[in-house]
């Protein structure tokens, strides 16, 4: 059996039981497209269901006459590991759970965005691509390089929707990454200065806002960076200045997606040192 199958198999005993998940990590990206190694299985789930979720696992395996068992975690009242078997090269194989973290919405709201398809023969509910994205601005390199195709792959179809205005507003406001800046150049997206400052109101993200600040009128309204940080001076003072389009406007695009990585890969190691030891 592949870990397509093998997921697919636990995910419909676990929601067969009431108990309602979210596919996230390494199933989610091959889920959007990108071929990637994975060993572990990792679900996201509400907080109501966490008590009764070993008992669901426990059948589930018990019925299939396999090992189960739950390990340690260094922060158990947030994240479950439980291990479900040996792969052929001796590793442990492995089901994970988070209930929350700094990364993740509440669970109703991330429900709500979900994307559901076929993945392992069987229908799966995973992270929106948008939510994963989030989940994945951690300490680790490898998660950030995910990051960096899950991007595009955003990109691409936030493209492919900008039949009418909204749809364009929309594609800016969430623009990530070279390749869909690239793209929106060449679509001519940016030549109206209404379109460009409506997706700049709603833009949140420092990199979104460093694509779009030099194309913006002169009176549009600063950005809004919480916490206040040089990205702000990046983009309200350099980028103001920019030619759109330049190597100029490219470099500093490249310093502001820099520093909010920094600040991400910072702000992930402070929450795991305030739960405890260790790495997950």
């Amino acid at each position: 059996m592949n870990a397509e199958t093998r997921l697919a198999e636990i995910y419909e005993a676990i929601v067969g039981s009431g108990i309602r998940v979210l596919v996230m990590g390494g199933h989610a990206v091959r889920f959007y497209g990108i071929d990637r190694t994975t060993i572990d299985y990792d679900l996201h789930l509400a907080s109501v269901d966490w008590e009764r979720l070993p008992d669901v696992l426990r059948r589930f395996f018990l019925a299939r006459q396999e090992s189960f068992e739950e390990a340690q975690s260094w922060r158990p009242d947030d994240f479950r590991r439980f291990v479900i078997g040996r792969l052929p090269d001796g590793r442990e194989e492995k089901l994970e759970f988070w209930r929350r973290n700094h990364l993740l919405a509440p669970f109703k709201d991330l429900y709500e965005r979900r994307c559901e398809g076929l993945y392992g023969g069987k229908r799966l509910a995973f992270l929106g691509l948008k939510d994963l994205i989030q989940s994945k601005e951690t300490e680790r390199e490898d998660d950030w390089r995910d990051i960096e195709l899950l991007e595009e792959i955003q990109d691409d179809r936030l493209r492919a929707n900008t039949g009418d205005p909204e749809g364009i507003v929309i594609s800016l406001s969430e623009l990530r990454s070279r390749k869909g800046f690239e793209r929106a150049v060449s679509d001519k997206f940016f030549q109206n200065p209404e379109l460009v400052e409506e997706a700049w109101n709603r833009a949140k993200n420092p990199i979104t806002l460093a694509y779009l600040c030099p194309y913006l009128p002169k009176s549009a309204t600063a950005a809004s960076i919480q916490p206040a940080s040089m990205m702000n001076e990046i983009i309200e003072i350099h980028l103001r200045k920019t030619t759109p389009g330049s190597a100029r406007h490219m470099a500093l695009g490249e310093a502001v997606r820099r520093l909010y990585k920094r600040h991400a890969m910072e702000a992930d190691r402070r929450d795991k040192m305030a739960k405890g030891p260790g790495k997950i």
